[in-house]
């Protein structure tokens, strides 16, 4: 190989070294794509919110958390309306790049994440403690604003995973939902049993009939 290599002229080895280099320095620093650029400008929009952000070398957590457990301790509209603001405007942004880029972008992991956990915990908010009753019970304390954000993380989830994702993520939450009401024992040493799950106690279509995934976001 080296007397090959010698043997060479010198333009021709001249050129492969340049040929080398630049592979070299393209798999070290693969170009930047177009859907690269729109999750650098994502990420810069969710700067505090979704994403650490640092101030004076002092790294802080993103809004999103805190605002989470205020949501799932107060369950209200107003103790749930930061939570629900940030989620929409988690969605909005992923929502803002192009077609071919949203699956990129959604699959950052603290962004699918947040938005699995945003739908899950806007169903179970809207289902309670007990199988709701058929019909607007379904939607618990939730008004037109909270089932359009609800409507809105559809969309982006489904535009950016495609419907069996979505259908994934809603048999999953079926099963975590409680079937029944919790039985709560007089004698208090004595721990309270747990529920049956929802798909233990009732069909899917039930499940669904009783659920917000029931709603009809067209109207959203």
């Amino acid at each position: 190989m080296e007397k090959f290599i010698n043997s060479l002229p010198k333009p021709v080895l001249a050129l492969l070294a340049i040929i080398v280099s630049i592979v070299v320095i393209m798999l070290i620093n693969p170009p930047h794509t177009v859907c690269d650029t729109q999750e650098a400008a994502f990420r810069d929009s969710q700067k505090g919110v979704l994403f650490i952000t640092e101030v004076n070398k002092k790294k802080i957590p993103g809004s999103l958390a805190r605002s989470k457990e205020a949501c799932q301790l107060g369950n209200s509209a107003g103790s749930c309306y930061e939570y629900f603001t940030a989620l929409k405007g988690v969605a909005d942004n992923i929502g803002k790049g192009s077609s071919e880029c949203l699956t990129q972008i959604f699959d950052i992991k603290e962004v699918s994440t947040v938005m699995n956990d945003g739908v899950e915990l806007m169903a179970r908010l809207a289902w309670g403690v007990k199988p709701p009753e058929p019909g607007l019970d379904r939607f618990g304390w939730m008004q037109e604003a909270e089932i359009a954000i609800f409507c809105r993380l559809k969309n982006v989830y489904t535009r950016a995973k495609g419907e069996e994702a979505w259908t994934e993520l809603r048999k999953k939450i079926f099963a975590k939902l409680p079937g029944e009401e919790p039985v709560v024992s007089s004698d208090p040493s004595m721990a309270a049993a747990t529920p049956k799950s929802a798909t233990a106690a009732m069909s899917e279509q039930d499940i669904w009939n009783r659920s917000l995934f029931s709603v009809r976001c067209d109207a959203y």
